[in-house]
């Protein structure tokens, strides 16, 4: 008791001496909680990567059936349109806990669990099959955001969308993207009217069983002239082999065939460079092409160099 009465004067002392002094109190208690708290405002920076600030959690959506006009991003114009027929094979990036909770293009809450994905330009919503053409799995998506902005990749998966296509390992991968019309203009008829469920809420279409043939062989009568019988052979293959694709860098496409040697020499860091010769429309074009490439990473990588070196019509294609 006499210690901690004794103790209990001295710091009364010391206070009322350093009360007159409040500017070094002041700077003096600042370093004191600066270097008590550092571990503290360390893990609170990080947290604000991925959580969702308390001033935002009441974020309202306010979703709308959205194509938008043609809109600017780095440089580059995006022209959205209604496109039903739309089939493409690139490269699909995801996203995640950084834009959990925020706001979509179109005014909907980003839910990273959910089953949806950003587009450049297809309507929002859309309904898209996305297929992984690395390991075949597939899977159905809601199209309410708008991107990705990174090099040539055709679409942002959710987080959890890319869990189930197996692509978060890796962070990209080899994709094809096909448009579902009937479920896409369900997808704007609810939108207009003020719904917008999620892809696996969509009433699901009936579909008739088909049986798959034993025999592999089929053979099918025909008819020439006088009536003569002939057959035929038609072979399929049950199996559904996976099959390979090559990954290209398309440079650039020349009428002459001199600028396209200039174009293969000024890319000469690439490996892989060569010049293609086309016919299209009755006339010759040489395109200038990297690859083929088996890693889409590399192709990542490589195209991401060609736009810091200012080749904007760089592009990638799958063959």
């Amino acid at each position: 008791m006499k210690i901690n009465l004794c103790f209990t004067k001295q710091l009364v002392l010391q206070i009322n001496y350093i009360l007159k002094f409040k500017k070094i109190f002041i700077l003096f208690l600042f370093f004191i909680i600066q270097g008590c708290t550092s571990g503290v405002e360390v893990a609170a920076n990080l947290g604000k990567k991925y959580l969702i600030p308390k001033e935002k959690e009441n974020i309202a959506a306010k979703p709308i059936y959205k194509i938008g006009n043609k809109y600017n991003v780095k440089g580059k114009f995006y022209f959205p349109k209604k496109n039903l027929s739309y089939n493409k094979t690139g490269i699909a990036s995801w996203y995640g806990p950084k834009f959990h909770g925020k706001l979509t293009a179109n005014g909907e809450i980003y839910n990273q669990y959910a089953l949806t994905a950003a587009h450049k330009t297809l309507p929002l919503p859309s309904a898209v099959k996305v297929t992984n053409l690395q390991n075949n799995k597939s899977i159905v998506l809601r199209i309410n955001d708008r991107g990705p902005f990174v090099n040539d990749r055709i679409i942002d998966l959710s987080s959890k969308a890319a869990d189930i296509l197996d692509l978060k390992r890796n962070g990209t991968g080899l994709v094809r993207v096909m448009i579902l019309k009937e479920k896409s203009i369900l997808l704007e008829k609810l939108a207009k009217k003020g719904s917008f469920p999620e892809i696996i809420d969509l009433p699901k279409a009936e579909v008739p069983k088909v049986n798959t043939p034993k025999i592999t062989n089929v053979k099918i009568d025909g008819t020439k002239k006088r009536y003569k019988s002939i057959k035929k052979t038609i072979k399929y293959d049950l199996n559904n082999l996976k099959k390979e694709y090559k990954i290209y860098i398309k440079l650039a496409s020349f009428s002459s065939a001199q600028n396209a040697k200039i174009m293969k020499e000024k890319v000469s860091y690439l490996e892989k460079v060569k010049i293609y010769k086309k016919l299209k429309m009755n006339k010759t074009i040489y395109q200038v092409k990297a690859g083929p490439f088996t890693s889409v990473e590399k192709v990542d990588e490589l195209h991401s160099l060609l736009l810091q070196k200012g080749m904007q019509g760089a592009k990638i294609i799958i063959e």
